[in-house]
């Protein structure tokens, strides 16, 4: 005969499991009321803060760097250094890696997400996903297209930006079309795009390690797939060192710091202005905190 309290426990635990054992649950944002509301509000509590800290030490990071690096602006390398020169704009790490961030932040995240942390788990996988979109589209419409010039492109353009040197008459609002055509954009307040890039990346990559919290278990996987686990510790540390070094060599420090705003703005709105809604995409389900203390 089962005991009382192993009723209500279980009757507890396929409440948890009827809301989150479909792929298409994600899309259901519905805040339990009764079981589940206690570990939602310590939950959401818990991810802010967590973010609140993450984000103050890239914050730091910046200010830190800048700081180091005031005194060393004279003396920085000409153009000639080394394509191993971290402290060179034409690094190779900054050529081939930093520029094409995203796509490489895209790629460790994905293979991470659905070959190690959320291995044979859809409704994870799917909230990944999910997670992985909205991040992009705020990349997107920062430094690529917002109908039209991006927002970088917006704010220098704004703030007396132009493309001198054109091979025509026609106006260009774009960088990458100015450059291009083998013009010269100048002349305008242009930000950190690195700083933004590193810390808005790291920060998505800091999301799906929440995971490990939750669930013991992805360790266990993770030190079977020693390789992975390997390229995805690398690349924090590798995006939290160019970080370290665009503060300490390059951009002025106004820049940078408007570079920092926009690399934590899109997780401050998520966290504090929708939080209720992006907690549901955080990468595990209620069930996960039920035993677990916060």
């Amino acid at each position: 005969m089962t005991e009382p309290g192993k009723v209500e426990k279980a009757d507890k635990e396929s409440d948890i499991e009827f809301k989150t054992d479909s792929v298409f649950s994600v899309f259901e944002f519905k805040i339990p009321e009764k079981n589940n509301s206690i570990l939602f509000k310590r939950n959401l509590k818990y991810q802010t803060k967590r973010h609140f800290y993450i984000g103050c030490f890239y914050v730091f990071t910046v200010l830190a760097g800048t700081f180091y690096g005031s005194n060393k602006q004279k003396s920085l390398p000409s153009s000639e250094t080394s394509w191993f020169d971290v402290t060179n704009k034409s690094n190779l790490i900054n050529l081939y890696i930093v520029k094409n961030g995203w796509f490489w932040t895209s790629f460790i995240f994905i293979i991470i997400a659905t070959r190690v942390i959320h291995a044979n788990n859809p409704l994870q996988i799917a909230k990944s996903v999910i997670r992985w979109i909205l991040a992009t589209l705020y990349w997107y419409i920062i430094t690529q297209r917002f109908f039209g010039p991006s927002i970088i492109d917006r704010i220098f353009v704004f703030t007396g930006g132009r493309c001198d040197n054109y091979h025509s008459e026609t106006q260009v609002f774009e960088a990458y079309v100015c450059k291009k055509g083998g013009g010269r954009w100048t002349g305008g307040y242009d930000f950190s795009g690195h700083c933004f890039l590193l810390i808005h990346a790291s920060l998505l990559l800091w999301d799906e390690i929440s995971a490990f919290t939750y669930r013991p278990e992805n360790w266990e996987i993770a030190k079977e797939k020693k390789i992975l686990s390997f390229f995805f510790v690398l690349f924090l540390f590798l995006w939290w060192f160019m970080l370290v070094m665009t503060a300490v060599y390059f951009h002025h420090f106004s820049e940078k710091l408007a570079g920092t705003i926009f690399g934590v703005l899109y997780w401050i709105f998520m966290y504090y202005v929708r939080a209720n809604w992006m907690i549901c995409l955080m990468p595990h389900d209620l069930k996960d905190l039920e035993e677990y203390e916060l």
